[in-house]
């Protein structure tokens, strides 16, 4: 295995956290205070901690619904998210882009050679351990860390407990297949000195800014619209209308599901952004964020519930439970995702089964979607209360 030297930490929550913490680790950054390095939790909300974002895409010509989640900070602006987490810790980075494919190829064989590790954006349906189907590829990005290559490929951190091998040419294919990334890296050519308390309170600062926005798209308010889309029954965004013949609904409650709880996870991030908080109380002395802390661990299990609840245990409790062994299975990393094809295919078949024949009738999914708009209406009054005890905490 040919992992860069000094590259020794695996695992994670948050796949741009996770990755920007392994990867400064890897050149050399630590904590003024004590020498060790930045904890994920640290980064995560040094980088401005935590956002929100919904959007249900339709694709008329397919007949075909994309849900897109984003909980953290600037999720929609990659390259500012992490300049400003950069910026506040002192470290010059660059991401290079090209649309050359060799020329891509290039840049991370020789930053790998270097003793580099870098963040590199990937089509997720194009990593082969995720076993994603075929259809989704070029929907949805990703972010991984390359810790090493070897001549047939590249060693991957995505948050499991070990690196994942994936070949060249299907990670060349991950890099290229979603062209607006422009086969993107991110690299830490030079550290500098930073003070942690300041990093902290900027990192605060973003986030009270960020979702004290009226943005209903990317902020706060969109989760308050969240929960009116879910009842409304005249729009034409509205869930009772979109989903009127049924058609990608259960794709999108499974979406929901496993984009609070798997791919991201700790409660659509509130419970790292919470240990974030304690962590800052902690270097900065500053008890006063004890008590958002704790809002925001209570807002993560909020959040579990939420997404536990938009797919029924009565419906779909054993289908859940394929898709918690199967993510257990991925995150032992190393080759143990190809243990998973029982459960693979029988969450695809179970999948293809669900979306041609829902099984709930009408009047249990108006009251899915009665019940999910109350979660999620009580999950944005308590996030608006969480922001106010942090605003106060400074």
């Amino acid at each position: 295995m040919a992992i860069i030297p000094g590259y020794t930490t695996f695992g994670g929550v948050h796949p741009e956290a996770a990755a920007a913490a392994k990867v400064l680790a890897s050149a050399g950054l630590r904590r003024p205070d004590t020498g060790a390095p930045l904890s994920e939790a640290l980064v995560f909300g040094i980088a401005g901690g935590l956002g929100a974002l919904y959007i249900l895409w339709e694709f008329g010509e397919h007949n075909f619904k994309v849900l897109v989640l984003g909980f953290h900070h600037l999720g929609n602006y990659p390259i500012r998210y992490y300049q400003g987490l950069a910026d506040r810790l002192g470290v010059r980075v660059t991401m290079p882009e090209t649309g050359s494919r060799k020329t891509a190829t290039a840049a991370l064989d020789a930053a790998l050679d270097a003793g580099k590790a870098a963040v590199a954006w990937v089509d997720r349906a194009h990593m082969p351990y995720l076993q994603m189907p075929e259809h989704m590829k070029a929907h949805i990005g990703h972010i991984v860390a390359v810790c090493g290559r070897d001549a047939d490929g590249y060693w991957i951190d995505d948050r499991a407990a070990s690196p994942y091998f994936v070949d060249a040419a299907t990670f060349g294919d991950a890099r290229q297949r979603i062209g607006s990334y422009k086969q993107r890296l991110l690299l830490v050519d030079a550290l500098g000195t930073f003070d942690l308390q300041a990093a902290i309170r900027a990192g605060i600062a973003a986030q009270i800014d960020y979702l004290s926005s009226d943005s209903d798209s990317f902020s706060l308010p969109v989760l308050r619209k969240w929960a009116k889309m879910l009842t409304d029954t005249k729009n034409k965004k509205a869930y009772p209308v979109v989903f009127r013949d049924r058609r990608g609904l259960f794709s999108t409650l499974r979406s929901t599901f496993e984009g609070i709880t798997m791919e991201v996870g700790d409660g659509a991030l509130r419970g790292l952004y919470a240990r974030f908080l304690r962590e800052a109380a902690a270097i900065t002395g500053d008890d006063a964020l004890l008590p958002a802390a704790d809002a925001y661990a209570a807002l993560a299990g909020a959040w579990d519930a939420f997404a536990d609840a938009a797919l029924p245990d009565a419906a779909f409790g054993s289908f859940k439970a394929l898709l918690r062994e199967r993510q257990a299975c991925i995150l032992q990393g190393g080759d143990a995702w190809q243990g998973c094809a029982a459960q693979t295919a029988e969450i695809d078949a179970l999948t293809s089964a669900y979306n041609r024949d829902f099984p709930l009738d009408d009047a249990a999914v108006s009251a899915l979607f009665a019940e999910m708009s109350e979660r999620m209406m009580a999950i944005y009054d308590a996030e608006v209360a969480a922001l106010a005890l942090l605003r106060g905490a400074g």
